[in-house]
């Protein structure tokens, strides 16, 4: 019951930002730059530094509780999790080697924002991790191959410069199987399911704060699918 009505609100969402966020919006109209997407991946990369860190802090917390069943599942998704942020790096370098300025790699405010709030709900409830889980990585799988080849097709981007986001979108998709599995076999009261809803929710506001921030850096001086776009391939 609490998975499946995740899984709902994700899947409209998926569907609603083709048209209201706008590194996809701006990848289908061929706008997105490679500038905006190394400060993107710069991001991506803060995050995924941060995932052992909560995993770890979750199955602590969830020994805490007396949820030893959530710890185990802590303990194994930290095992395969581990590593993810040199697909990051990776990319980093194969998008800014030939772009005609450092890029700016601070971090996005709503990332430090998003940060800050895995690490509250985690301190709350260790069961509220789970359902930011589940919003990353059905997200990807749902939105992810769509667009890399729009950013392939039309900003010159190709998909060897984005192997973070192909490699989770793949991986992914045996991983939300799982998620919706864990948060029946290990939540299961359906009280807790307004308070899951509401992560979902703010999962979502934050992530759409990020990619309006990530798309207000400046221009790079190359128009998209020239080749100075193209020449990460």
């Amino acid at each position: 019951m609490i998975a499946n009505a995740l899984r709902a609100r994700i899947a409209t969402y998926a569907v609603d930002m083709k048209r209201s966020n706008p590194i996809f919006y701006k990848a289908e109209d061929g706008t997105l730059t490679s500038t905006q997407i190394a400060r993107y991946l710069a991001n991506v990369h803060h995050l995924l530094l941060h995932t052992p860190i909560y995993l770890t802090r979750a199955q602590v917390r969830a020994l805490a509780v007396g949820n030893e069943a959530l710890a185990r599942h802590y303990e194994d998704k930290r095992g395969e999790e581990a590593g993810h942020e040199a697909w990051a790096e990776h990319d980093i370098a194969r998008v800014t080697e030939l772009l005609p300025a450092p890029v700016n790699r601070d971090v996005a405010p709503a990332v430090n924002d998003l940060v800050a709030y895995i690490a509250r709900i985690i301190e709350e409830d260790p069961c509220l991790y789970l359902a930011y889980i589940l919003f990353v990585e059905q997200l990807t799988v749902m939105g992810g191959p769509e667009w890399l080849r729009l950013l392939e097709e039309r900003c010159g981007i190709p998909r060897s410069s984005m192997t973070v986001v192909g490699k989770h979108a793949e991986l992914d998709r045996e991983h939300v199987e799982e998620a919706l599995d864990c948060i029946d076999a290990l939540v299961g009261d359906p009280r807790r399911l307004p308070r899951m809803r509401e992560v979902i929710e703010t999962s979502i506001a934050l992530f759409d704060r990020f990619c309006i921030q990530v798309t207000e850096v400046k221009h790079d001086g190359a128009r998209p699918g020239s080749p100075l776009h193209s020449s990460a391939a």
